[in-house]
Parts: C-alpha cells; structure tokens; sequence
C-alpha cells in the first residue's frame, strides 16, 4: 500500500491530533484536547476521493446547472460548467472507485478543507469576494473563483449551520491552509479532526 504525506502541516497550538490510516492516508480524526463550542472548525479532508467527470450529458445525468451544486448523502457533486462535474466523496470508499474512464482522478492533485460552524460564512467572506449567499436559489452553491492569489473551488453546502467545502491545487495547499487560519482568527475557530467534521455533518446536512 502507498503511504501518503499529510496534505497540511497542523500548527502547534492545534494540540496533539490522534491519527488513524485510511487508504495510506494519515487522517487526524480527533485531537487529544477535546475541540468543544467553536464559531468555526476547519477540517483537513484531503484524504477523501475526489474527480473531474467530463462527457456530453454528464451535468444532465447528475440533474445540475452550472454553478450549482448537490448532495446524496455520499457526495458533494457541482456543475462548473455545461458537459463537466466536479465529485467530492465524502463518504464513500476510501479508495476511489469511479464508474468510467470519463472520471479523472484528482485525490492526489487537490486539497480539500471543511469549514463549517456559526461562523463560516463570516470567515468565507473574509477569504473570497464573491456572493456565496443569492437569494434566487436555496439549493448548494459552486463557485470557481480566487483567494489571496488562489485558485479555489468552493461549495456552499447551504446548511442550517453554514457549512463550506474548499478546494485546490495541492501544491497551495498549506498556503490555502494558512488564510483560513487567518481569517478565522477573531471567529473562534478551531482546527478540528474528521470525528467532529462528520458529526456536524450528520447533523446538519440531510
């Protein structure tokens, strides 16, 4: 089995994270100190299988417009744009197991982060400038857009407690990583491990 590095490096203060193996990935499921009340988790979830599908039909098949974006209650799948679908398996198969070879694997190409909590939208605002909250439409919301120089992805889960999944390129990870430290400074946020990410997950996203 290929071992894998951790995709963020955690800082100090973070606390002592407790490790499990999934797939050859190090995933940090809780920390030693438990997390309690936050305004914002943010959780590393790097691990998790994730795709580009690109065939005439695709969007169509997953019922989605551009820019919007859905869950069933495996995966997160947005439309970017008309022919294309981006997948982020949460809950599947550590391994990934697509269904054809119009599926391109990104696990290794991307990071992904959860943020989540009261105040994920205020920390989202603070990372990116454009509107993750319309009101023409209740259902989840994809956007391709920038941050501090980033090229990100982002879904807004549109939960009864805000809840966001960010993407990119695996080679701005930490960088990525970092900004959401920062923009969170004043929310109370929390980096936190899979266990609590999964919880809030369960709870608020049906």
């Amino acid at each position: 089995m290929i071992t894998r590095a951790r995709a963020v490096q955690l800082p100090s203060w973070a606390g002592k994270p407790v490790e499990a193996e999934l797939g050859g990935w190090p995933v940090v499921t809780h920390f030693e100190a438990a997390t309690g009340a936050c305004g914002v988790g943010l959780t590393d979830l790097s691990h998790r299988p994730k795709a580009i599908a690109q065939a005439q039909g695709i969007d169509t098949h997953f019922a989605l417009t551009p820019g919007r974006a859905k869950w069933d209650g495996q995966s997160l799948i947005a439309c970017p744009k008309p022919a294309h679908a981006i997948i982020f398996d949460l809950n599947g198969a550590i391994e990934p197991q697509w269904p054809d070879s119009t599926y391109t694997d990104m696990t290794e190409g991307w990071v992904l982060l959860g943020i989540w909590g009261p105040e994920a939208l205020g920390m989202m605002q603070r990372l990116i400038t454009v509107d993750l909250e319309p009101r023409t439409f209740n259902e989840p919301l994809y956007v391709a857009t920038g941050s501090h120089g980033i090229r990100v992805q982002v879904i807004n889960l549109r939960t009864q407690s805000p809840g966001f999944i960010i993407a990119c390129a695996r080679s701005h990870g930490q960088n990525l990583f970092e900004a959401c430290l920062r923009a969170g400074t004043q929310l109370n946020l929390k980096i936190t491990g899979t266990d609590d990410f999964y919880g809030w997950l369960a709870n608020d996203c049906k």
